[in-house]
């Protein structure tokens, strides 16, 4: 297979993006840049250098909805929406718009035969608004988030010898399981906190936590913003999110942490 190297994929994902914008415009669906890409949006009008991936995130009505509506619109295309309630081999608790005409290989234990070049799509959902409640929330879903990681991942760098082991041994006891089994327990875990009735909301199903916390305000209404000369979405509270994930995000990290942080190699499918 013909690998795709950096700017071709560059290219790829900017195109999922504009196929992903313009559906959502077409069907009245809110959305909003988030991560990275958004960071470089806002500092670099584009890509961060070091960077190769795009995100977005919704609120989980409108990720709902889209999750029903494009794959039925994009049926004669070659793009597809896949999350862990329609693809059993996918292992996260959100989604991915895939490209599939180009196979996308991670560093996984897992294989997921219809990856491909892809844009992360990722739900927020309400989360309660009692502090002490809010604080025991985060705890149960990242034992969650920790527990899902065994199915797809046996090793992890951070983790010591004896964590090592047990990873492994679950990995091995466990892998007869659908991949998808504590995504879908995670995600549904997550829609039990009523957004409209929510005073915050974060992206919770996977991220930084706390960090990801936001007004739910933040996503009363949305501006436009220029990435790589196109127009794209990003929500009114987009300072606040940048701020709390990055902090004095217009300055640039020091130049030993400007690397990519993706491990994985991409190929055009053979036909």
């Amino acid at each position: 297979m013909k690998e795709i190297f950096s700017d071709e994929l560059k290219s790829l994902e900017l195109d999922i993006l504009q196929v992903f914008h313009d559906f959502c415009i077409k069907n009245d669906i809110n959305y909003s840049i988030c991560g990275g890409t958004l960071l470089g949006a806002v500092r670099h009008k584009g890509f961060i250098p070091w960077d190769d991936d795009i995100d977005v995130l919704m609120t989980v009505a409108d990720y709902e909805k889209f999750s029903v509506l494009f794959n039925k619109e994009q049926k004669n295309s070659c793009y597809r929406f896949i999350n862990c309630f329609n693809e059993k081999q996918y292992f996260q608790p959100f989604g991915k718009i895939v490209n599939t005409k180009t196979v996308l290989i991670e560093n996984y234990d897992r294989n997921v035969d219809c990856m491909g070049v892809y844009i992360d799509l990722f739900p927020v959902h309400g989360l309660p608004s009692d502090t002490k409640k809010r604080d025991f929330y985060w705890k149960k879903i990242f034992k969650l988030r920790n527990f899902n990681s065994v199915l797809y991942q046996r090793n992890l760098e951070s983790e010591g010898k004896i964590k090592h082991c047990v990873r492994n041994i679950l990995f091995f006891l466990l892998r007869f399981i659908p991949a998808n089994t504590f995504s879908k327990i995670i995600y549904s875990m997550a829609k039990k906190n009523d957004f409209q009735a929510s005073t915050f909301v974060a992206c919770s199903v996977f991220g930084y936590g706390k960090m990801e916390e936001l007004p739910k305000s933040s996503f009363n209404s949305y501006i436009d913003i220029t990435f790589e000369d196109r127009t794209f979405k990003a929500m009114c509270g987009y300072k606040t999110y940048l701020s709390n994930l990055y902090g004095a995000y217009m300055e640039l990290p020091p130049v030993e942490k400007q690397v990519r942080k993706h491990n994985f190699k991409a190929y055009w499918r053979e036909i």
